[in-house]
């Protein structure tokens, strides 16, 4: 008798493929965002949207999860929802000031590429929300390209960041990302290209490594994404194509690598995911985003495991506690 009530303890309360479905939302449940049927497929490795279907009619009739006006979420609150559709169709607006935004970015030297992420990239936008963008430079000008991005946001935006903000630069001949975890993975994937439709598939081939978390996601389709220098590129990076424009990015580097350090040496938010600075990448995030996201979604995993009796893969964990 004892034998069959811990069998029965032991037993998951959940099918895999609830549980599958259940860390896409458990995630998304961070941002308050609820889930579409299709966005939850695509953030799994589910097989088919019919097993996903059913694993998610598992989740509502277990009373785990909650279905409102088309909507998969983890609170029984329509105040999700209606947030939800508010801020899409805000970052509708918001993706025409980007692609405006972008035809001023290509004219910018040694730029190569241009995608959308953080918010706007997950097709939301609310009174907090910049418009950020992912740059990919030519080789060994990221710097000077940087510096152009600088004055444009001064001089044209007056020093605002909300539709102007160059949250992160890498160069053509270091395309792959480091931190293969699920946050970035995440972003990865939903990165929006808004110039140069080639190099952001030169890109995702480079980070072909998301498939290990998200073999279901598509990538956007770059048919209509133009890729042509005009004549102003062309003519700036004509003045930084010598030793001059070699000493320029050098010199750019450590002034920004010398001001980095001062800020560290008082605030306690930089961590190795959240600063990188070097010849070919510009990342430095203030608020320590990654790690309390990565944080957050560690303990809710937790916490489910414990209620459900589950266990989920735990790739990223390794990569995130390294």
């Amino acid at each position: 008798m004892s034998l069959a009530v811990a069998y029965i303890k032991s037993r998951p309360l959940v099918s895999a493929e609830a549980a599958i479905a259940l860390k896409a939302l458990i995630y998304s449940d961070i941002f308050s965002y609820p889930l579409t049927l299709t966005e939850i497929f695509e953030r799994s490795d589910i097989d088919s949207t019919e097993s996903l279907q059913s694993a998610l009619g598992e989740l509502v009739q277990g009373g785990y999860v909650y279905f409102i006006n088309g909507f998969y979420l983890l609170r029984n609150d329509i105040g999700l929802v209606e947030q939800r559709l508010k801020a899409n169709n805000k970052a509708t607006q918001y993706l025409r000031i980007a692609k405006w935004v972008t035809a001023l970015i290509k004219h910018l030297p040694f730029v190569r590429g241009v995608m959308l992420s953080g918010s706007i990239s997950k097709n939301y936008i609310d009174a907090q929300s910049d418009i950020d963008y992912f740059i990919i430079t030519a080789p060994n000008r990221l710097w000077v390209c940087r510096l152009f991005f600088i004055i444009c946001q001064k001089l044209l935006f007056f020093n605002r960041s909300k539709f102007f903000c160059y949250n992160y630069m890498i160069d053509e001949q270091h395309l792959t990302i480091q931190h293969r975890t699920y946050y970035s993975a995440m972003e990865i994937i939903t990165l929006i290209p808004t110039y140069n439709g080639k190099t952001y598939r030169i890109f995702q081939r480079y980070n072909d490594w998301t498939k290990q978390y998200f073999p279901n996601a598509n990538q956007y389709a770059t048919q209509y994404v133009p890729h042509t220098q005009s004549i102003l590129q062309q003519t700036l990076e004509a003045l930084f194509n010598n030793s001059f424009g070699e000493w320029a990015d050098k010199k750019l580097m450590l002034l920004t690598q010398n001001n980095w350090r001062k800020k560290m040496a008082t605030r306690k938010f930089i961590n190795a995911n959240e600063l990188e600075l070097k010849r070919f990448t510009a990342k430095a995030h203030t608020q320590d985003h990654y790690c309390s996201i990565m944080s957050l979604f560690t303990n809710r995993l937790q916490q489910y495991e414990s209620l459900l009796n589950i266990k989920f893969h735990q790739t990223f964990a390794d990569s995130f506690h390294s």
